[in-house]
């Protein structure tokens, strides 16, 4: 699985930036300077098309930014773990749909009801 490495990105955008302000940094990527403070933070993953117009800024490559991982990811996981812990992270999720499909049927009843 393909994981988008924010630490990198907020790295480089903060290079790029440098000591200009983000007021002006913001007007030559054609976006808000919230926007760019947020990516910056790393509390805003940058869509497709800011991400390149941040490498065609910087002359990356929107791939340096994408790395294959999977040490995080449920099935590595259900791979490495014991018969008896699968069944349970199996039941977990299990139960966790159901809660969803009713949460779901609760909302669609309430909106029934409010009609």
């Amino acid at each position: 699985m393909k994981t988008f490495d924010t630490k990198k990105f907020c790295k480089d955008l903060l290079s790029l930036r440098g000591e200009e302000t983000q007021q002006n940094f913001a007007e030559k990527l054609k976006i808000n300077r919230s926007t760019l403070s947020l990516l910056e933070s790393g509390k805003q993953i940058p869509t497709l098309e800011m991400l390149n117009k941040v490498c065609n800024f910087g002359h990356f490559q929107p791939s340096d930014y994408f790395s294959e991982s999977n040490s995080d990811a449920l099935i590595y996981l259900m791979g490495t773990l014991e018969e008896a812990d699968k069944e349970k992270i199996n039941l977990m999720m299990k139960r966790i749909r159901i809660k969803e499909k009713y949460e779901l049927l609760s909302r669609r009843s309430a909106n029934v009801v409010n009609r």
